[in-house]
């Protein structure tokens, strides 16, 4: 059931989420007005909060052609694989319960849900546009049935278990392998196949259905049910999403889905991979004295610095640090401050504000290992930060406790010891800092007025009855059913 402006556009900008704080979806639809050129594209959110997410975006964003669907989570729990998901509820092979919401499946629908629309863009919460998405409408697939940004810092090998997926897949006959169950490419079963981010997703709609790689997906999580969550590891919808497309997707370039910016950190390999493609693509100049290695992790860096921010289309803060954990205020504070890391005791590491920054690790030269004087000791003053951590002192603590990687075993643990976590960091345009970096929190605090910030859109409580079906009638006549009816077969 859906209720706001149900005309049809040849471009959707959906998103999905079941979580009360409205800030990031508002972010999400400001930007994309804010660059939108002609203003011809509509978004669809599917929620559990209409009531409250309509009065937001008729306050704050009324000009906006939005769409807010509920239910959606119960027609999804209809479906069997996913009813059967629920199961691992109850098991330890799932540590993240939050990743069996039936959210995280929501982009999959999409093209049977919104079958007006030629083209759908599915943008996770944590992103921001920075470019007129409109240009999509007219590019050119080629065939395939989606678009994303390919990430080689990872393979698909690495989350998958391909004994089981092979025991799964192939059909036998006399020993020899008769058909496949998943009608999965070559590339789905090569060591060489990169990841790719899911938060960006441009689908082909039509194509995505004659190819039916919904139901791919359907097959692929019900096998990973009936193994106990052996299948694949490191998600629960992403995995299955990477082998159903691997070999199958149009490759976007890097700027339509600039990530990790909300992380705390990298590894040397990573770092080295992208300053090198940001160096090729732009001529980004070396960045390494704005980064250092965390504490006795020495092959490991913080704060993340992303390169390719400054060309971004879409901005991605994926990782811990979520750019509405920051007041504005803060977020412009970001060379005095850093963040304050907590660490349970089965090491989740939870992000619980922002501190006065205690030091300032000297920097090195990541491909020669040679120290740098980083930029954080060149901005902050002894009236700024508490003390200075030179790189060969990285083994003993502010305390003067002697530590290293085996005792501390995580990066929370090194973060707990005192304020030296410092907040992710973007490259940006000459207008916005004086060295062209600053807080990556700071780029999507720009598309949330300080209004909004502190209205009931930002709450965590959700209201009473916050549901299509306590929607006032004069709303709720706006709703199409038909939209939802011509997705009845897998109802």
């Amino acid at each position: 059931h859906c209720v706001g402006d149900m005309r049809t556009r040849s471009l959707v900008v959906a998103t999905a989420t079941d979580s009360p704080n409205l800030l990031p979806i508002l972010a999400v639809i400001n930007s994309t007005l804010t660059h939108a050129v002609d203003g011809d594209v509509s978004h669809v959110v599917i929620t559990r909060h209409v009531r409250r997410l309509h009065a937001a975006v008729a306050k704050f964003t009324p000009t906006a052609q939005v769409t807010i669907c509920g239910g959606f989570s119960d027609l999804l729990t209809q479906r069997p694989p996913l009813d059967k998901l629920q199961r691992l509820a109850d098991t330890q092979r799932v540590r993240r319960k939050e990743l069996l919401s039936p959210f995280n499946f929501a982009a999959f629908y999409l093209p049977y849900v919104l079958r007006e629309a030629s083209r759908v863009l599915y943008l996770d919460t944590d992103a921001v546009v920075e470019a007129d998405v409109t240009m999509l409408r007219s590019l050119d697939m080629g065939g395939a049935p989606a678009a994303a940004v390919e990430d080689c810092t990872q393979k698909v090998h690495k989350y998958v278990n391909y004994e089981l997926l092979e025991e799964k897949d192939h059909h036998k006959l006399g020993g020899e392998k008769h058909w496949s169950r998943f009608g999965l490419s070559d590339a789905a079963y090569s060591n060489e196949t990169c990841v790719f981010n899911r938060g960006v997703v441009l689908f082909d709609s039509a194509r995505w259905r004659e190819l039916r790689l919904t139901e791919t997906i359907e097959d692929l999580v019900d096998a990973f049910v009936s193994t106990r969550a052996k299948l694949w590891r490191g998600g629960i919808s992403q995995p299955p999403f990477l082998l159903t497309l691997a070999g199958r997707y149009l490759k976007l370039g890097v700027e339509w889905n600039v990530r990790g910016l909300g992380r705390l950190e990298l590894g040397r390999a990573e770092w080295l991979l992208l300053a090198e493609g940001a160096y090729q693509k732009y001529g980004t100049p070396g960045l390494d004295a704005h980064t250092a290695p965390a504490g006795p992790f020495r092959h490991t860096f913080n704060p993340y610095v992303s390169p390719f921010a400054a060309h971004a289309k879409i901005l991605h803060f994926n990782g811990d640090v979520k750019p509405w954990m920051l007041s504005k205020q803060d977020a412009h504070n970001w060379r005095r401050l850093g963040i304050e890391v907590s660490t349970t005791e089965d090491t989740t590491r939870h992000i619980t504000g922002v501190c006065k920054l205690a030091a300032c690790p000297t920097a090195v030269n990541v491909t020669t290992g040679r120290r740098l004087r980083s930029k954080c000791e060149t901005w902050t003053s002894s009236e700024d930060v508490d003390g200075r951590v030179r790189y060969d002192q990285q083994r003993r603590s502010l305390s003067g406790e002697r530590w290293t990687a085996k005792t501390l075993k995580t990066f929370g643990a090194y973060y707990g010891h005192a304020c030296v976590a410092r907040a992710p960091l973007c490259t940006c345009r000459s207008d916005m800092s004086d060295d062209c970096v600053t807080s990556c929190a700071s780029l999507w605090h720009r598309y949330v007025s300080e209004e909004l910030s502190q209205s009931f859109a930002s709450s965590d409580i959700a209201w009473a009855n916050d549901s299509i079906a306590s929607t006032p009638h004069h709303l709720r006549a706006l709703s199409d059913g038909r939209r939802l009816a011509e997705a009845s077969w897998w109802l």
